[in-house]
């Protein structure tokens, strides 16, 4: 570039001439970053709300799955006892009761074994 060729243009710069409109942008700016703020808050509040909720279900749950798997041997229990056999085995070997005809065996307790 020598110093006879023209010089680069610059682009003309755009200014607010209006200082309401300016002041109006401003406004708008601050309204926008407050509710971007609020909304921000909004979603972390509900979200550590809603982790609360998965862990107490997950408790909940667990929970359920002992009961039910009380309930399933409470029941197994019930029909055995239906078994007039299983009421036998109960008897001798909780209260020692046996049948007239029958001899119990019965082992020593060895303390040194």
């Amino acid at each position: 570039m020598g110093r006879f060729a023209e010089q680069p243009k610059q682009a003309p710069q755009k200014t607010i001439k209006n200082r309401g409109a300016l002041r109006r942008r401003r406004m708008y700016m601050a309204m926008m970053a407050l509710f971007l703020i609020w909304a921000g808050s909004t979603l972390w509040s509900q979200n550590v709300h809603i982790q609360n909720r998965n862990e107490t279900l997950a408790e909940k749950r667990t929970e359920q799955k002992a009961v039910q798997e009380a309930w399933n041997e409470l029941n197994l229990e019930v029909e055995r006892l239906q078994d007039p056999e299983y009421i036998g085995q109960i008897a001798r070997k909780k209260f020692g009761l046996y049948p007239p005809n029958e001899v119990p065996i019965i082992q020593p307790h060895n303390s040194g074994e």
